[in-house]
């Protein structure tokens, strides 16, 4: 007998162990979210291939330009001297800080240009009137007070630095002139551009590693040259993978501990027994283990909201222990298998509608809560085994010990009939005014529920501000970004794919059209579009004779410019353009921009995939009615942004609420007439549901909460929640005969402890770091709450009326 406990234990220890081993947890809240949404997949494809979403992004504001220039030239120093800590730190155009690359990033500005703007720069470098030309730059150079006109003709006295066009995307032709990417218009506010040296795909690594560059920053603020009034910021990427995973750690620590605090408190001051109470602390332990277990078998990667299951299964759990250890504290019943048949119904009756409201939640398209709804589902079975099969003998032990019995067995009470019927009605009592107590208590709530949502109902939130964190420092950053370079609201990232680079140039040749062509019918909307540094092959092959046929008169060309007074250094630039145009005739077109500065361009704005090339540029929609290629874009363009996924969301979620809740219905009634088998206790639980859940949204409506995506699905999971309560008050009135007093004395005390541990378990959800499980968590605590009163105090008038009459008319 012993060998085969130890056998059957071996086979429950090796999945759970193993489950463990293969659990991984994922910060990353795109993967809470459906991927066949254009909105969603966009924002993947940009997370997936576009260097800048892995950046963290390091904000310095100052009181002046100079002090901020220097703030943010001193961490990029210091970061970059950091061992193994970042990959690279630009905190200036980068062809600034690697000069040699200027004349090859003119030189292939040139190769991508019109045939006529080749032809214009062929003439204006004709050796015959090249002289003319630099006599006039001399002239102009003499009389000039403009240092930029200075410092252009200087270094650069052939001209090759005047790129026709400033581009779509507003990246300039002139590669010093891109300080706009780094610096707002006064200059007092920078942002610097970090790569990680390594991947940040660990649960923690993005966090020790934003510590570790928060950590070096913060070593400047002693040096002696460090500007006063400084102020650093970080966002981007790294800074929200940290901020969520810190945010989980800490979520599971307070809802977890705050859930079995309160339980704890509840049920010492109901039963003041340390024995069960202890047992049921061990025990909840457990059942979270196990159903951790499971998700790692299931899952293997369990999501930053999966991580509330906890709480709401401890919740969920202890309710099973507590109805199970007041029907044995009653002393009705004679051993764990009596109890177990008594509360048997209610036990697997409420744990089946449970398992299947939140079973459901993979119908409401979240890949996030549809893990949720399936851990909880799959926990409230391993909860109601483990207390039926564990917990209550444990308890009976410790009940028979505390009367002084010796054995398992709980002596039962007295089992006199008349404790369980319902006393009768004295003579003389009023029956209509009794009908008028019995009901005044519903027809009151009814009221004051119909007055409030007579006003309105609680209003729908379509921002994506349930998907954030609360509190976000990163969040603060990145709107402070878009407010200091005076962006007019968050922009729209436009995704274009084609198999073949020529294919992505022509649909973002079109993008543009479409773009001006708004701009012109008086839409405000802007445009970044990355045409300037996209190669046009028709465009090279047509300019790489003109402009190798350039570079082999370079020796002329420079000697003209030395011989008309401009140095050596002067012509440097110059020299390098031609010797890059010298060095393309052999290569295939068509040619990317390269060097260190241009890769770090391209790398921004292109990409290559297994199904051909990316291109990404950015959207600026004004107010008013968005142009038709924004409602609905063309092939092989998709628009994306934070700020489109609150609407397309919820219209996400909203279509599948109704089969959500028409599967959860049907599972109800299947449900609920297999655990009563009478048509008018069915009746009686979904009428207590339905009053419950109205009074639910008046409560809502007083406290301004509103409807978001996240909480939507509260529904689902009150509808289980609120049967079960109706499940327990019916059957325990069955098996009384009617005596409300008896029920409450024994069911009830149970529900009621049953529902402060639950209200507990969402309640704690509220200290949630994410907004849209905070949101769910105050929504469901307070359905709780409406639901046990409704079951509790108004469902039994409904149901035993004759009960409750004689109760209340008899004497005290």
């Amino acid at each position: 007998m012993r060998m085969g406990r130890r056998w059957w234990w071996l086979l429950i220890c090796l999945p759970v162990v193993a489950g463990l081993w293969r659990l991984r947890f994922d910060v990353d809240v795109l993967n809470l979210l459906p991927g066949e949404l254009p909105a969603v997949h966009g924002l993947k494809l940009h997370q997936e291939h576009f260097a800048n979403d892995r950046e963290l992004l390091v904000t310095v504001e100052a009181p002046t330009a100079e002090d901020a220039s220097h703030a943010a030239e001193a961490i990029a120093t210091r970061l970059r001297a950091a061992p193994g800590l970042v990959e690279r730190a630009v905190w200036q155009p980068p062809w600034l800080d690697h000069p040699e690359d200027t004349a090859d990033f003119i030189a292939w500005l040139w190769l991508n240009q019109t045939p006529e703007a080749v032809q214009e720069l062929a003439d204006r470098l004709d050796p015959a009137r090249l002289p003319a030309r630099l006599e006039g730059i001399r002239e102009q150079l003499a009389t000039s007070f403009s240092p930029t006109d200075i410092a252009r003709f200087s270094y650069d006295p052939l001209g090759l630095t005047a790129v026709p066009g400033e581009g779509a995307a507003g990246f300039s032709a002139d590669p010093t002139a891109g300080e706009k990417l780094f610096a707002n218009g006064d200059g007092t506010f920078r942002l610097i551009f970090v790569s990680p040296a390594a991947g940040l795909g660990g649960f923690h690594t993005a966090s020790r590693w934003l510590r570790d560059v928060r950590m070096a920053v913060a070593g400047l603020a002693d040096a002696a040259d460090w500007p006063a009034g400084v102020k650093v910021g970080y966002t981007g990427k790294p800074a929200f993978l940290a901020e969520a995973a810190e945010g989980m750690a800490r979520d599971m620590r307070t809802s977890v501990l705050a859930t079995v605090a309160i339980i704890a408190v509840l049920f010492w001051l109901a039963h003041r027994r340390w024995g069960p109470l202890l047992w049921l602390v061990a025990l909840l332990q457990v059942i979270l283990l196990v159903t951790a277990a499971l998700g790692g078998l299931a899952f293997g990667v369990l999501n930053l909201v999966s991580f509330g299951f906890a709480a709401i299964l401890m919740g969920l759990s202890v309710d099973y222990a507590l109805v199970l250890f007041q029907e044995a504290a009653s002393g009705e019943h004679a051993d764990a298998r009596a109890v177990r048949l008594a509360a048997g119904r209610a036990i697997w009756g409420s744990a089946l509608t449970t398992a299947v409201a939140f079973a459901l939640l993979n119908l409401a398209g979240l890949p996030g809560l549809a893990q949720l709804g399936s851990l909880v589902a799959m926990g409230v079975v391993v909860a109601a085994l483990v207390m039926a099969y564990a917990y209550l003998p444990l308890a009976l032990r410790n009940l028979a010990a505390g009367r002084g019995g010796t054995g398992t067995a709980v002596a039962p009470a007295n089992s006199n009939a008349a404790e369980h019927s319902p006393p009768r009605p004295t003579p003389g009592s009023s029956g209509v005014a009794f009908t008028a107590r019995r009901w005044a208590p519903t027809l009151v709530l009814l009221m004051l529920a119909v007055a409030v949502l007579a006003r309105s109902f609680p209003e729908v939130d379509h921002s994506t501000r349930p998907l954030t964190p609360r509190g976000s420092r990163a969040e603060a950053a990145a709107r402070t970004i878009s407010q200091r370079f005076g962006q007019p609201g968050d922009p729209l990232w436009i995704l274009v794919a084609a198999p073949d680079v020529a294919g992505a140039r022509e649909r973002l040749e079109a993008l543009h059209a479409a773009i001006a062509s708004g701009r012109q019918a008086g839409l405000e909307i802007t445009a970044d579009l990355p045409l300037p540094l996209w190669p046009d092959g028709a465009e090279q092959a047509a300019n790489l004779p003109r402009l190798a046929g350039l570079a082999g008169n370079a020796e002329e060309l420079t000697r003209l410019a030395e011989d008309a007074g401009f140095t050596a250094e002067g012509t440097a630039m110059a020299r390098g353009v031609f010797a890059a145009w010298q060095s393309l005739k052999s290569s295939d077109l068509p040619v990317w921009p390269w060097g260190e500065s241009s890769r770090w361009l391209v790398e921004r704005v292109a990409a290559q995939t297994p199904a051909g090339w990316l291109a990404l540029g950015m959207l600026h929609p004004g107010p008013g009615e968005p142009p038709s290629f924004i409602r609905q874009p063309p092939a092989g363009v998709t628009l994306c942004g934070w700020q489109l996924l609150g609407e397309v969301l919820l219209e996400h979620v909203e279509a599948r609420l109704g089969w959500l809740v028409a599967g959860m219905l049907v599972a109800l009634f299947a449900g609920l007439r297999l655990t009563f088998g009478r048509w008018k206790e069915v009746g009686l639980s979904l009428a207590a549901v339905a009053f419950g859940l109205g009074l639910m949204l008046a409560v809502m409506r007083m406290l301004g909460w509103s409807w978001n995506l996240m909480n939507l699905t509260a529904v689902p999971l009150l509808l289980g929640s609120g049967i079960d309560y109706s499940i327990h008050v019916q059957l325990s009135l069955r098996r009384r005969a009617g005596a409300v007093a008896a029920m409450r004395a024994t069911t009830g005390r149970a529900l009621l402890l049953c529902g402060s541990t639950t209200m507990a378990a969402f309640g704690s959800l509220a200290l949630s770091s994410n907004a849209g499980l905070a949101s769910l968590g105050q929504v469901c605590a307070v359905g709780i709450a409406c639901l046990l009163v409704t079951a509790l105090y108004l469902l039994p008038a409904w149901s035993h009326p004759r009960s409750m009459a004689a109760e209340t008319a008899a004497p005290a």
